[in-house]
């Protein structure tokens, strides 16, 4: 009978336990800690790449678009979203991260009724600080379209949540509520926070993409169980410039994927809870390219998800990027 209740105050315990909580990593001064003014930001933002060499922090309320940026602005007051940038660490290294709104004055368009040229960009970065490098990330999915980022807390731990007024392909609908995601920062980058995951038995791997309008680069990748890979180089893969076309297939290619790599693959595809994905999505412009990324696991059951833009998701996005990468960072035969 002694027995019978330890077992039951054992199997009570262990059923209730709750998962490890979130430790926050030692503070670390660097560089990002110093920087309080827009134009402290902005001057430093400049120096870190040319690419942001004309980058402008702009509040929210200032951008004046069009009814996309009206709409925004109504959203960022709902939120209580009032800065240009905000400081985080959201990947809990100690280092502070930085988050920051502008224009980078790298899309201009011309607008009926307006004259000359006027800047059409809204970016949204975050430069994630491993202190001796930064690496900017591009939260925005359509440069065109807003989105109201901000931090929130939960125990101690950072999210970003990223809200957005409700479309109708290219037309806001004011009278819808707005969409909310919350990321979080893994597997290096931002991907939607899962807290119910499920683990899944990834059998094999699949994915094609095609061409667009200009140089996207054409492959077929297929990876096993046991990490033997076949990457099929059809075009664009190997020229950096990417400037000569030929109807020549670029070639096939064999390897073993590294332990690291494939555990990485596997383990962000059942983070982002792929069976529950839609099976197809698209972005509301042309000439983009397309992918097709099949998935089969659980003694045979298959997931394929079609993917327009290549941007359904944070989530899917982030595996775009290390499939691509795998053409790169492999030893291929």
């Amino acid at each position: 009978m002694k027995l019978l209740k330890l077992f039951i105050v054992l199997t009570f315990f262990i059923s209730c336990k709750k998962k490890d909580p979130f430790i926050k990593a030692k503070a670390i001064k660097s560089e990002i800690d110093t920087l309080e003014t827009q134009k402290d930001i902005e001057n430093y933002i400049h120096k870190i790449d040319t690419i942001y060499k004309k980058f402008e922090l702009k509040k929210i309320e200032d951008f004046d678009r069009g009814t996309e940026d009206s709409l925004n602005k109504i959203l960022a007051k709902k939120v209580k979203m009032y800065d240009c940038f905000l400081k985080s660490d959201f990947d809990n290294n100690g280092l502070t991260d930085l988050l920051i709104i502008g224009d980078n004055h790298d899309c201009i368009s011309f607008r009926p009724g307006i004259e000359g040229e006027k800047s059409c960009d809204y970016s949204t970065l975050v430069l994630m600080n491993y202190n001796n490098k930064i690496n900017v990330i591009d939260i925005n999915k359509n440069r065109h379209y807003p989105i109201v980022p901000k931090v929130e807390y939960e125990n101690g731990e950072a999210f970003l949540m990223i809200y957005t007024p409700k479309t109708l392909g290219n037309k806001f609908i004011p009278s819808e509520k707005e969409s909310k995601t919350k990321l979080t920062f893994k597997y290096g980058n931002f991907i939607e926070y899962n807290e119910n995951q499920e683990e899944h038995n990834i059998e094999k791997i699949e994915y094609s993409t095609s061409g667009c309008y200009g140089v996207c680069p054409i492959f077929k990748l297929e990876i096993n169980k046991d990490k033997s890979a076949l990457f099929i180089a059809q075009h664009f893969n190997f020229d950096d410039n990417r400037e000569n076309y030929s109807n020549k297939e670029e070639g096939k290619f064999k390897t073993i994927i590294s332990k690291e790599k494939f555990n990485e693959l596997n383990a962000i595809i059942n983070y982002i809870d792929f069976v529950n994905l839609k099976n197809s999505y698209s972005v509301n412009w042309t000439d983009d390219q397309s992918s097709t990324l099949k998935i089969t696991y659980d003694n045979g059951k298959t997931k394929t998800i079609g993917d327009y833009g290549l941007i359904g998701t944070y989530g899917l996005k982030r595996v775009y990027e290390l499939l691509f990468d795998l053409r790169k960072n492999q030893d291929w035969k």
